[in-house]
This record gives structure tokens, C-alpha cells and sequence, in this order.
């Protein structure tokens, strides 16, 4: 008889997780390490390779981890990183960075992956990891059961123990910018998501906000069944809010209101009130007129208790910007009853090996009109250039959950892996080179290892997928524009037409990413937007410089305005 443990509890942070923790059994073709074993320091991926006894004594698995009671959600996790080369490129490279620090996440999750990427019929504890996340203060217990907060706090940590490091350069950033700019290293996770909002009515469009994340939330219907192209379409489709407050219509509002009060004023002869009453509308005017309509702190100031807020029917939109290496989709399956009761939503949702993304990412040109799209679909493009705005990614693991909403069990389908390179002491190679198979996947529960075949991968009902993207269908650099995204202003003559002039206007203003992670608004489709702080560093994919004067490079040189 299996041992289950009742993992309800209350989360502070997010009560609509999915919890399990039910060990599972070992399979007898596994065998588990002592419990003190430990990780070795350095871990060749070719060992395997070389061996030249029997295939009797050849392991045709990989390793399984040991359930230590509850922490299949954490076992499912590292199985399933473990899938994907960009991340152990990634690890790897800022391992090798010339820094003092330990980076005690980033060097433990690289050598847990690595001892799970080799061929092997034993089990072991990730005690370094663990033991590395206590350090950081994020200790994994009894309150941490979520695979998906478990992921999301993995790349948290390997995101600020990144950015740590570019703090650390410190002036050598200015002695040296050219060899700093070749060891940056940015996350296989992060991507940049364009939001844009329209007042219907005026026609004024905000600047398209980027929001960086690390993974997506998709959300089911509440159907039998539904597709990932649903879900994802459901995630950039047009959106129509109301009672949303529109800076032009407030303006406009405005000068109306202290119109009338000027006229008032000249007929009670109040020469003062009425020469600041003036000097106001004027200013009000002058913007509206010029395009600078976005909220600006300093002069807004002078118009406190004058500026009206004016809501108006808008429209809303989102869509990838800059896709990341490395997709993570998180399937939320909690739903509400009536009553106020979450439960699980067991939707079967349908979902590809090869992943094209083209349909759900921005192009060349960003469109401000209300009532269109903000970007074309690229699968709109001629057939000609189809093959070159592809965006396609390779299925490479899922974790899958069985049970309720409130307690149950994290298994783990991955793809085999195959080393190439290692670049361990006995090898002489400087990096390390993955290869996916073509069809051998994992099923792995806890110390259990089994075989499993595609189809048996494609009918699980997952609750997150990973998807890796395909080199050789786009580059690091974000789709050129022709427009600066960061100063689009509609006026009452380009309502109809799409933007593709940058304003003559020239204002800069350098922000940078904080490497915090807060919660993500609620209106917000994606998990860990990033937080604007003053911090001295840099991160390649979040760097930004709002101005109304640029140039039309590519995308990654393009001002964009980030929240």
C-alpha cells in the first residue's frame, strides 16, 4: 500500500495552485542511492560513451529522485528542465563568467541537471539545491507543493544570481564595455509580451507597453476539450473593456470644463483666478496639439484639480514581442464554483510536438488603430517569406497532474537527450553540446523510470509544457519595426492609417529591469512581469531607453517602453 499525504494548506500567495505531493512507488529496474550521497562536483555526459563493457551493463534509463514525502512537485520540475539544452548552455556559460561569487543555484541546478541528463539506472536526493535554495532564504517545505511556484522561484533565483553578477563587474562595465557586452548572458526564459490599449472613441493609443516573463498562463474553457492554438488565440485576441480612462478624452474634457469657467470668470471680473485659468488651458492646448498626452508628473502637478478623468469604451490586445529560447506554458486548471469553491478544471487540452508561434508574435510593423490587430499575422505573409517568419519550437517535457485541486501527485514526461561535447576535467572541450532524440521519451514518477512512446506523451492531460525553440526558424534579435513604439500618439488625422513615423521630438529617459519579481497585475495574462527600479545594471532583454527620436534598427535597438 502507497503512502499519500494530505497536502491541503493554505497559500497567501496564490490559492489556486495545484497541489501534490504522493510518493510514488520504485520501479524494480531502479535502483535508489544511499541517502547520503552525494552530487560530484564535476559530471561528465560522455562517461557513458566511452564504456565498452556489455550492453547488459550499459543503464538504458536516467536517474529518478528520490521522494522524500511530499516533493514530487519538485522531482517532476528538475526532470523536466533537465529536457533542454538552452538551459544547460545557459548554466553553463554563467558558471564560466569570471566572478568571485558562488552562485550557489545556478552551479547546483547545472550539476543536478547534468547527473539527470546522463544515462543511468539510480536514484539520488538534489540535496545541493535544496540546501542552495534554504540559503537564499526560499526555502522549499511543506508550503511550496505547486510545481508551477516551484518553477517560478527556481528562475527567480537564477535570474537574481545573474544580475548579481553584472553588479559585481562594477567599473570595469566602463573600462571594458566590450568585453562585458560579450559575456552577458541572458535567460533561455525571458521574453518580452507587447500589450497595447485604444480608446475607440479617439482613437489614442498609449505606448506599447513590453512586459518581460519568464513562463505564460494559458486558461482553459470550460469545455471536455479544447486545442494549445485555442488557448493561445484566446491570449492575443482582441479584448473590449469599458469604463477604462482615456488621457485625450480626459485632456479634451478638461480644456471644455475651463472654457466655460474662463467665461464665467470675465463676467465677475476676477482678473487673477482668471490669467492662471488661461495660462492652464493654454498649457492643456499645447499638448494636446504637440502629442504629449501622456501623464507627466511635473506638469501634472499644476493641473491638480483641474484634470477631469474621462472613461471610454477601449480596446486591448497583447502579443509576443521577443519570443524566449526556451517557451514555458503554464495550464491553469482552477476554476471557481458559485459557491466561492476552487476546483480542478480537468479540460483535455490538445497540444503539438512542433509548436509555430508566428501567429501569436508582433511583425515588422505595430498598428495603432483601435479596432485592428496590433500586429499582421504572419501567417498572412506570401509564401515566399512563410519559411523566414516561422517561429517554431520543439516539444521537449510536461509535468502532469493526477488528483484533486487540493492534493494529488506530479509526474514528469521528458525527451532523451544526447551528449555531443562535455566540457568536464577528463574531456577537452569548452562547452557542453545537447541533442534531442527523435522519438525516445521518459515517464518519470519519483524513482520510477519507464519508456514511454510520443503518442502516450501527446494524449497526457499536462498541466505545464516546455517547449525549446528551433535555432534555425528566427535569430536572438527581436523582429525589426518601423515605428518607435514608445511615442505613439494618434492624432484625429492618423486614426485611420497605421504609424510608421517617429515623432521629431527627442526625450530620453534610461530605465533598466530590477531583478525583484513581483506579482503580476490582474489584468495580466503572464506570470513575474518585471519591476522598473534605478539599478546600475543591465539585462540583454530588458534594457530600454524611451525616446521620441530613433533610429529604424532592429528591434532589439529600438526604444521600447516597459512596466
Amino acid at each position: 500500500m502507497h503512502r499519500f499525504i494530505n497536502l491541503y494548506y493554505t497559500n497567501k500567495n496564490n490559492n489556486t495552485a495545484l497541489l501534490g505531493g504522493a510518493a510514488s512507488p520504485s520501479s524494480a529496474n531502479v535502483v535508489t542511492c544511499e541517502a547520503n550521497t552525494k552530487l560530484d562536483t564535476c559530471v561528465c555526459l560522455l562517461s557513458n560513451n566511452h564504456d565498452k563493457s556489455s550492453s547488459y551493463h550499459r543503464p538504458l534509463l536516467v536517474s529518478g529522485l528520490v521522494n522524500t514525502g511530499n516533493s514530487c512537485f519538485l522531482n517532476s520540475v528538475l526532470q523536466s528542465l533537465s529536457s533542454l539544452p538552452k538551459l544547460q548552455e545557459y548554466l553553463n556559460s554563467v558558471d564560466k563568467l569570471p566572478t568571485s561569487m558562488e552562485l550557489p543555484v545556478t552551479r547546483s541546478l547545472l550539476k543536478t541537471l547534468k547527473l539527470l541528463t546522463v544515462p543511468s539506472n539510480h536514484s539520488f536526493r538534489p540535496t545541493e539545491l535544496v540546501s542552495a535554495m534554504s540559503s537564499n532564504r526560499r526555502v522549499i517545505n511543506r508550503e511550496q507543493q505547486d510545481a508551477q511556484e516551484l518553477f517560478q522561484l527556481i528562475s527567480g533565483e537564477l535570474d537574481n544570481e545573474n544580475q548579481m553578477t553584472k553588479k559585481k563587474q562594477g567599473f570595469r562595465d566602463l573600462l571594458f564595455s566590450t568585453a562585458v557586452k560579450k559575456r552577458t548572458v541572458e535567460s533561455p526564459f525571458t521574453g518580452l509580451l507587447a500589450n497595447r490599449l485604444s480608446c475607440i472613441q479617439c482613437g489614442y493609443t498609449e505606448a506599447i507597453r513590453h512586459f518581460s516573463f519568464n513562463n505564460v498562463q494559458l486558461t482553459l474553457p470550460n469545455a471536455d476539450a479544447t486545442t494549445l492554438d485555442d488557448c493561445l488565440k484566446q491570449l492575443t485576441t482582441m479584448e473590449y473593456l469599458n469604463d477604462v480612462t482615456c488621457r485625450k478624452c480626459s485632456l479634451i474634457d478638461t480644456v471644455e470644463k475651463l472654457t466655460d469657467e474662463i467665461s464665467l470668470l470675465q463676467s465677475s471680473q476676477k482678473i487673477e483666478k482668471l490669467h492662471c485659468l488661461e495660462k492652464i488651458k493654454q498649457d492643456v492646448e499645447h499638448r494636446l496639439d504637440v502629442g504629449r498626452i501622456a501623464e507627466e508628473s511635473h506638469d501634472d502637478s499644476r493641473l491638480k484639480g483641474f484634470l477631469s478623468k474621462v472613461c471610454r469604451a477601449s480596446s486591448k490586445q497583447a502579443m509576443f514581442a521577443k519570443p524566449p529560447k526556451v517557451l514555458c506554458l503554464h495550464i491553469a486548471r482552477s476554476s471557481y464554483l458559485p459557491t466561492g469553491e476552487i476546483y480542478k478544471n480537468t479540460c483535455q487540452i490538445q497540444f503539438p510536438q512542433l509548436l509555430d508561434l508566428a501567429p501569436y508574435c508582433t511583425t515588422g510593423t505595430l498598428n495603432t488603430q483601435p479596432l485592428s490587430p496590433i500586429s499582421i499575422d504572419n501567417t498572412t505573409s506570401s509564401s515566399s517569406n512563410s519559411s523566414s517568419s516561422s517561429v517554431r519550437y520543439r516539444l521537449m517535457s510536461t509535468i502532469v497532474h493526477f488528483g484533486s485541486h487540493n492534493f494529488g501527485h506530479f509526474i514528469a514526461y521528458k525527451r532523451r537527450l544526447v551528449a555531443e561535447k562535455c566540457n568536464c576535467d577528463a574531456c577537452t572541450d569548452d562547452v557542453i553540446s545537447l541533442t534531442h532524440h527523435d522519438s525516445d521519451w521518459f515517464k518519470i514518477s519519483d524513482e520510477r523510470v519507464d519508456t514511454c512512446t510520443v503518442d502516450e506523451v501527446l494524449s497526457a492531460n499536462p498541466y505545464m509544457l516546455l517547449y525549446e525553440l528551433i535555432d534555425d526558424d528566427i535569430s536572438d534579435n527581436v523582429t525589426p519595426t518601423t515605428q518607435n513604439i514608445s511615442t505613439m500618439h494618434v492624432n484625429h488625422q492618423m486614426i485611420q492609417q497605421q504609424v510608421v513615423e517617429e515623432s521629431e521630438e527627442s526625450e530620453e529617459d534610461e530605465d533598466c529591469i530590477s531583478h525583484s519579481i513581483p506579482n503580476a497585475p490582474p489584468s495580466s495574462p503572464l506570470l513575474l512581469p518585471l519591476q522598473l527600479s534605478s539599478c546600475s545594471s543591465a539585462y540583454p532583454l530588458t534594457q530600454p531607453k524611451r525616446r521620441r527620436d530613433s533610429t529604424k534598427n532592429s528591434w532589439a535597438q529600438t526604444p521600447v517602453a516597459i512596466y
